[in-house]
């Protein structure tokens, strides 16, 4: 009889145990709080044998990160990933990287992916020595997290600056968006179509201008078929950072990926009644698309910060940017190559890696003798120099000098890391709504300009710890809104 009771004691105690297994699980996967904190802490011994937590997946790719040693891991190439692995939904990501940055790169930032198709991410500011080095030397103010640097103080505040700003192209910005009018007084419209004969690969962005006329652009499109996921297009219109209109074109129905073909497509794009003004067109879709023409009745074109060059192109290709910072890839053993960049040469002898030069003039021609080539820069890039068109200001990003010719005044959104025990301490924070996730997982990046694994040069950011924290709605809130439908 004893033993039987032992028996019914024991059974009852394991399924108490399991009860509350399966009430701390859905705890987890619930988080009726709604706040919950993720932590990767690389002097974890469990951390480093299992190369991740359940929730924070490890830095990706290996070739830029070398293994987890003493507690911290070293970034050495740009850029690196990690994953986040979510229970359910959540509003609101904050993010904080503990890392030393003894190699002083110049630029260290923080992102969420918001687009697969174009991989665009969300960045955020963890440390910018430029704005640092600068803030010694400046006269600085700082009004509710926004920072007015001032090479000699003329505004006693922020609002005096904002109230009667001085000229454009003295202000540089990072993290803030300054609003300006930008018209130009000279610009009359093109009597005649412009065509761009050069064949474009993947997505791009480009600005254009228009006063007193319609906006006209047909884009010719070719499916290459080297992938199987749908290669639909979408393009967009935006005036004032703001989205306007778009055009479809479907997918071309060959669902294979062994590059078979069917004949170029269009996508015509006219707008009447715009008012006078920068508008920005983007052709999202992913590598598989090649644009074989671009044709416009419109005669301002340049292209936003990366414009990729297909293989199509057998011919000397002259561009023109006002990007400081040329960077030039390719993955295409037959167009490695010395492009000309200004005065200046670069020479891409290896595929999968960027070369990258510098140029203090204020626009560069660049030649290039065969296609398939990645260019990209902070800037704007043209195949004419009288199309050239940057309504932007500014940027205090890693190719902006220390004593930069003819920038009086910067703002940004931007705090100083903290320092604790030689270790710097960075946060940022993620609108989690329009997120990419897959999987119930949200890709993120840590990004430093510059950073290269393949330089020969023995730079790194170490890493020592990332927490994440995540908020979204209370149970109690969730159930109101169900209550509510």
């Amino acid at each position: 009889m004893k033993k039987t009771s032992g028996i019914v004691k024991f059974r009852i105690f394991l399924w108490a145990v399991l009860a509350l297994a399966v009430v701390f699980f859905l705890y987890l996967a619930i988080v009726p709080g709604g706040k919950i904190t993720y932590v990767y802490d690389f002097k974890n011994a469990d951390y480093q044998l299992a190369g991740a937590n359940k929730f924070i997946g490890q830095l990706t790719p290996e070739e830029r990160v070398e293994p987890v040693s003493g507690g911290e891991q070293k970034i050495i190439g740009d850029p690196v990933y990690f994953s986040l692995r979510l229970p359910r939904k959540f509003n609101k990501a904050k993010l904080t990287l503990e890392y030393k940055n003894e190699s002083e790169r110049p630029l260290v930032e923080a992102g969420v992916l918001m687009d697969k198709i174009i991989w665009r991410y969300q960045l955020q500011p963890l440390e910018n020595k430029i704005i640092d080095d600068l803030a010694l030397i400046w006269n600085v103010t700082t009004e509710n997290g926004i920072m007015l640097l001032q090479r000699e103080k003329k505004y006693d505040n922020l609002d005096n600056f904002l109230a009667n700003p001085p000229l454009p192209e003295e202000i540089a910005l990072y993290n803030y968006d300054l609003k300006k009018e930008y018209l130009l007084k000279d610009y009359e419209a093109s009597k005649v179509k412009q065509e761009i004969n050069y064949s474009l690969r993947g997505p791009y962005q480009f600005y254009t201008y228009l006063k007193g006329e319609d906006l006209n652009f047909t884009f010719t499109l070719f499916d290459l078929n080297k992938n199987k996921d749908s290669d639909a297009v979408e393009v967009n219109l935006y005036y004032d950072d703001k989205l306007i209109t778009s055009r479809y074109l479907n997918d071309d129905g060959i669902k294979t990926d062994k590059g078979e073909t069917k004949e170029a497509r269009e996508v015509n794009f006219k707008e009447v009644g715009l008012p006078e003004g920068v508008y920005k067109i983007e052709l999202r879709a992913n590598d598989d698309i090649i644009t074989k023409k671009i044709t416009a009745s419109q005669n301002k074109i340049s292209f936003l910060n990366k414009i990729w060059l297909s293989d199509e192109n057998d011919e000397d290709i002259s561009l023109y940017t006002d990007s400081q910072l040329i960077n030039a890839q390719t993955i295409n053993p037959a167009s490695l190559q010395t492009i000309q960049a200004g005065d200046k040469e670069l020479e891409i002898n290896s595929t999968y890696r960027q070369f990258s030069l510098s140029s203090e003039n204020k626009v560069s021609e660049i030649k290039i003798a065969k296609g398939d080539i990645i260019l990209a820069g902070s800037g704007v890039f043209s195949f004419n120099s009288e199309n050239l068109l940057n309504p932007n200001f500014k940027k205090v990003d890693e190719s902006f000098s220390t004593n930069p010719v003819g920038i009086n005044y910067i703002l940004t959104r931007y705090k100083v890391p903290e320092e604790k025990d030689d270790w710097k301490i960075a946060r940022a924070e993620f609108d989690l709504n329009n997120a990419y996730c897959e999987w119930n997982k949200n890709s993120f990046i840590i990004s430093i300009p510059g950073l290269k694994a393949d330089d020969e040069i023995n730079d790194n950011v170490q890493v020592k710890k990332i927490k994440i924290e995540l908020e979204g709605k209370t149970l109690k809130e969730k159930l109101k809104e169900i209550f509510k439908k």
